[in-house]
């Protein structure tokens, strides 16, 4: 999928060679007619070719602290789906594992699967071969490691069902339940599209999509007139708010942001809620996260920063640093 839509087009005698008998001036005039135009086009970017879905009406907005920053509304946004949803707790330690800590459903053990499948949730729509791939390393993982395989956990419950459809709604999809168990429909990207939506970001700020790349490449090419978030490499320390963000499948070893496509790099990110540095903890809450909306608990490196080394089952990537007061 095309990210902008090309420069555009003038017809092809603009660009030949004018008669000797044209006159001299409408000459001239065409020809800088011609570049300003190009001009114009190389240096005005565009906006993504994406629709925007309507906002949900302000009865469906949640309640959070009278006089919240939109930063602050993105936090307790988060904190709340998340208590919708359980409180499902993912570890994600420095020993190279990722597991639930704390679930409200027992993990199910399925004809066929390991106990150990899936970990950090589901990768982007696009990507059906990582999964697999995934899948295969993880079936390695320690058999204490508590996992949910795709079609299990809260998203296969009414509630969960019907919360992860408010999340599609937010790009202007109406999916069903079954839909929302499927790899093919991973949910992670609405649900951080959604908690910016209800936070109050507007599309001078943020654009929603229902794919994490989309609106990573808008932060990193700076396509948007007010950004509310902007690329920064790690290593880093996130502060609450911002977002940080892994390649998956067979991108999950990414080695740089400039790689990242439109819809195209497979991608989970998790919204920041809480950095303890002391503890070398991060928690943050991202969604289809254990086929939950959970809470990763990560463990800090060497680094004492978020990096790409200390955990293999999630090599983060970049920081969205939220420029929002």
């Amino acid at each position: 999928m095309s990210r902008r839509s090309p420069p555009g087009r003038f017809p092809q005698f603009y660009s030949q060679r004018f008669p000797q008998n044209f006159p001299q001036a409408r000459r001239l005039g065409l020809s800088l007619l011609t570049a300003l135009a190009l001009l114009s086009g190389c240096t005005m970017p565009s906006q993504p070719a994406r629709p925007q879905a309507i906002p949900l009406p302000d009865t469906e907005r949640p309640a959070t602290t009278p006089g919240a920053t939109q930063r602050q509304r993105i936090v307790e946004i988060a904190w709340q789906e998340w208590q919708r949803w359980g409180g499902q707790t993912v570890r994600l330690g420095r020993d190279d594992t990722a597991c639930v800590a704390d679930s409200p459903l027992p993990a199910p053990v399925l004809p066929g699967l390991p106990a150990a499948t899936d970990t950090e949730g589901n990768p982007d729509a696009s990507d059906a071969t990582g999964r697999t791939a995934d899948r295969e390393d993880e079936e390695s993982s320690e058999s204490s490691c508590l996992h949910f395989p795709d079609g299990t956990g809260m998203e296969a419950t009414a509630q969960g069902c019907r919360l992860a459809q408010r999340y599609w709604a937010i790009v202007g999809k109406a999916v069903t339940c079954h839909q929302i168990t499927q790899g093919s429909w991973a949910w992670s990207a609405v649900f951080i599209s959604w908690v910016m939506r209800k936070a109050g970001l507007d599309d001078r700020q943020f654009l929603t999509g229902d794919s994490h790349s989309m609106y990573v490449v808008d932060a990193r090419d700076g396509i948007l007139p007010a950004p509310a978030f902007r690329i920064e490499p790690l290593p880093a320390m996130p502060r609450p708010g911002d977002v940080i963000c892994a390649g998956r499948g067979s991108d999950k070893y990414l080695a740089s942001v400039a790689a990242i496509g439109f819809g195209t790099t497979p991608m989970h990110c998790d919204i920041v809620v809480e950095v303890d540095p002391a503890a070398r903890m991060v928690k943050a809450i991202g969604g289809n996260v254990q086929q939950s909306v959970s809470m990763e608990l990560i463990e800090l490196g060497d680094s004492g920063m978020i990096d790409g080394v200390t955990n293999s089952h999630m090599p983060w990537l970049l920081v969205m640093r939220n420029t929002l007061p």
